[in-house]
């Protein structure tokens, strides 16, 4: 091949980087972030990256178009593959343009490729590299799917995550919706209409963290995890995608052997310490840990198998489980059900409640009973240690009710349990059933045996042929 056809590809390809573009790099990292690329060097694995989508189009004089906006890649993490993808805010903006996306997603959908994108900026933009040159604007699908409809094929069927490091608005704040999992750098912003747009509508001059800030949607539950800044965001990705695959042993924390002295026989208790003693030392991933406080949801590992948590945590409201609570609990379910993830369900909690005109309220509402719904539909084993109450049927909302359908992989409790009454017979009926009352040290030994007879989590999606259901995306 002639030398100068492959140096006019370089040469456009070179525009690219980072070294070509100085002014664009100092204004990037004057604000503290990363460049686009530089965000895909943190993420991937090295010598794993194969770039897509680099070149938009040919001129009239055969010269090579750059795409524009963002970057696009395959590579590893930690050896498993996956799909990222960041958008680039000082070129147009970090549009996405083309259809640019469509052909990574129906890829990921296909292999069952996990994607983590970057999305701050402003969605979609009007004008793409190739209008001008003779060619047809392409604003549809690539692939099997549109950006939007593929995100939805997704949900449930690979992890998707979405880490927002600055303004988020239109499209690109709909594939953080869209994500299963959102990762949020202070001081960044969320939100369907920019500040240009509400001036426009509404004649009001907001900042897009006045407008859309990403702290009030950490205490809504818009976000799952809210971070200081663009590397911790990036190793916090790369925790979440990790929990697919299980690690090869894990170690118990030090606190393991003093769990028993953990929980008061009554009374308000942290039951974070509890979690910790249960779990590998250092494994804990919280999920939306100020949505919803009164509910804890996390990933983790016992003996080096990923689990889901779920835990009463009796320092808020007593663990009461609120409608915002229970639609934590629902939307975890979902997600660890998904992508094969047992869960490990700790009881202690007196009631359910509704918000009324004068607080909360003990009562049930119909997001409570979504909860049931999504319990009996979960297919993943559930293991459930009643620490001390549950009262109502908040031990239904914890660990689902045993039925013909399913039942629960271990069901036990600690000697703090309150059985409610003083028939002997209760610890044998309804839904204080127990297959055994164990002590507190226990327990992480009985967990761990019982999920190293299971099937690993990866084994068990490589034998699904189709998703079982989509992740709630509240």
């Amino acid at each position: 091949m002639r030398d100068f056809l492959i140096n006019k590809l370089r040469a456009a390809k070179a525009l690219r980087f980072d070294a070509a573009r100085p002014e664009a790099v100092e204004k990037v990292h004057s604000t503290g972030h990363l460049t686009a690329r530089e965000r895909i060097t943190h993420l991937l694995d090295p010598g794993s990256e194969v770039e897509f989508g680099a070149i938009a189009a040919q001129d009239s004089e055969e010269e090579w178009v750059p795409e524009r906006g963002g970057v696009d890649f395959v590579g590893s993490i930690n050896g498993h593959t996956v799909i990222t993808s960041s958008t680039d805010y000082t070129d147009r903006g970090g549009g996405y343009g083309a259809a640019r996306l469509e052909h990574l997603l129906s890829l990921s959908h296909q292999e069952r490729w996990p994607i983590a994108f970057f999305v701050d900026g402003g969605g979609s933009r009007a004008r793409h590299p190739r209008t001008g040159l003779g060619h047809l604007e392409l604003s549809g699908q690539i692939g099997r799917f549109t950006l939007f409809d593929g995100m939805a094929e997704l949900s449930g069927w690979v992890p998707t995550v979405a880490i927002v490091s600055g303004p988020s608005f239109a499209g690109h704040a709909s594939l953080a919706g869209f994500s299963d999992m959102v990762i949020a750098t202070r001081g960044s912003a969320i939100g369907m209409g920019g500040p240009p747009m509400v001036e426009a509508a509404l004649g009001l001059t907001l900042t897009p963290q006045e407008l859309a800030g990403v702290e009030m949607h950490e205490r809504t539950g818009g976000i799952d995890l809210l971070v200081d800044d663009e590397p911790a965001a990036i190793q916090s990705a790369k925790r979440y995608l990790e929990f697919l695959w299980d690690h090869p042993d894990g170690q118990a924390d030090p606190s393991a052997e003093d769990i028993g002295d953990l929980i008061p026989e009554s009374g308000p208790y942290n039951i974070y310490p509890i979690i910790q003693a249960l779990v590998d030392s250092e494994s804990i991933l919280e999920l939306r840990p100020n949505f919803a406080a009164s509910v804890v949801t996390a990933l983790a590992r016992i003996d080096g198998r990923t689990v889901g948590v779920i835990a009463n945590n009796p320092a808020v409201d007593l663990g009461a489980i609120s409608e915002l609570a229970a639609t934590k609990i629902g939307r975890f379910v979902e997600q660890c059900d998904a992508y094969e993830y047992p869960i490990v369900s700790l009881i202690d909690s007196p009631y359910t409640t509704i918000e009324t005109d004068t607080g909360p309220q003990p009562g049930v509402s119909r997001w409570h009973t979504r909860v049931l719904q999504t319990q009996q539909r979960r297919t993943v084993p559930i293991a459930s240690i009643q620490l001390r109450a549950a009262g109502g049927f908040t031990g239904h909302l914890m660990a689902g009710s045993p039925t013909g359908h399913q039942v629960p992989l271990w069901q036990v409790a600690w000697p703090t349990t309150h059985l409610g009454v003083d028939d002997p017979f209760t610890a044998t009926r309804n839904f204080n059933s127990f297959d055994d009352v164990v002590e507190p040290q226990e327990t992480r030994n009985g967990l761990s045996r019982l999920l190293h007879h299971l099937q690993s989590s990866a084994d068990r999606r490589s034998g699904q042929s189709e998703k079982k259901h989509v992740i709630d995306t509240w």
